[in-house]
C-alpha cells in the first residue's frame, strides 16, 4: 500500500511539472490561426492584438506569453536568421551544459518564431551582486579576448594582469568564454546589459543571455557593409 503511495507520488509530481511548461496564451490567442499567417506584417499584427509587447529591435519583437515564457517574432530575414540561431544553439547540448542562455522552448519549423524563457530585467548592479565583478570590467575583458586571443580586431587590446586574472577564474567569464570562442559571437551585443536577464534556478538567482542570435555568419550575412 505505502509503495503504491509512493508511486502515485511520483506520478502526480511529474505531471505537474510537465503541466507547468505547457503554453498558457491568453485564451484569444488561437495558436493554429497564428501559425497559418503567411506574411511578416500580418503576424505582427496578430500579435499586437493579443499579446504584450515588452521589446523590439531591427529584425524581432518579443511578446509576453505568461510568467515563464515569451513569443521571439521575427519581422525581416534577419530575425528569421537570428531567430535560428538561438533555435540551433538552445538544443546544443554543450551549451546547455555552460548554462548562460535563456532556455529555448518551441518554435516554428521556418525560424519565425521562437518561444524563450522568461528573464527579469538586469541592471549593472545586480550583473555585479550576481557574478561577482562589475559589468565594465566583464565587457572590457571579453573584448580583450575576442581581439587579441581570438584576434578578431586589428586594433590592439590591452588589459591589466590583475583584471585578467580575475576574470578567468570567474566562472560565468569563463563560460562566456566558451561560448564566444567556439561559436563565433561578435561582443557588441554581449557589452550591453540589456542582452542579460535574471532567471531563478533551483532558488537562487543567475545571470543568462536572452539575445545571443548574432554571430558572424548572422552578421556577415545581415549588417556589414559590402
Amino acid at each position: 500500500m505505502e509503495l503504491r503511495k509512493i508511486i502515485k507520488n511520483i506520478i502526480l509530481e511529474y505531471v505537474n511539472k510537465e503541466e507547468s511548461l505547457i503554453e498558457d496564451y491568453p485564451s484569444s490567442f488561437n495558436m493554429e490561426e497564428f501559425k497559418a499567417i503567411q506574411s511578416f506584417n500580418k503576424r505582427i499584427q496578430y500579435c499586437e492584438s493579443h499579446l504584450q509587447k515588452i521589446g523590439s529591435g531591427s529584425s524581432r519583437i518579443v511578446y509576453k506569453i505568461d510568467d515563464e515564457k515569451v513569443l521571439k517574432l521575427a519581422k525581416n530575414s534577419k530575425g528569421i536568421s537570428q531567430n535560428e540561431v538561438e533555435i540551433s544553439h538552445g538544443n546544443d547540448f554543450f551549451l546547455k551544459s555552460l548554462n548562460i542562455v535563456a532556455e529555448v522552448f518551441e518554435n516554428d519549423d521556418n525560424d519565425l518564431w521562437l518561444e524563450m524563457q522568461l528573464a527579469q530585467k538586469c541592471s549593472i548592479g545586480k550583473f555585479k551582486q550576481i557574478i561577482g565583478i562589475s559589468f565594465q570590467e566583464y565587457s572590457e575583458y571579453i573584448n580583450y579576448y575576442h581581439s587579441e586571443v581570438l584576434s578578431k580586431s586589428r586594433y590592439k587590446t590591452t588589459i591589466n594582469d590583475s583584471l585578467k586574472e580575475t576574470c578567468e577564474n570567474n566562472e560565468f567569464v569563463s563560460a562566456m568564454i566558451e561560448f564566444i570562442g567556439n561559436y563565433d559571437l561578435p561582443v557588441g551585443d554581449l557589452k550591453r546589459i540589456s542582452s542579460y536577464g535574471i532567471v531563478k534556478e533551483d532558488n537562487n538567482e543567475i545571470i543568462v543571455l536572452i539575445d545571443f542570435g548574432l554571430t558572424d555568419d548572422v552578421y556577415n550575412k545581415h549588417y556589414s557593409k559590402r
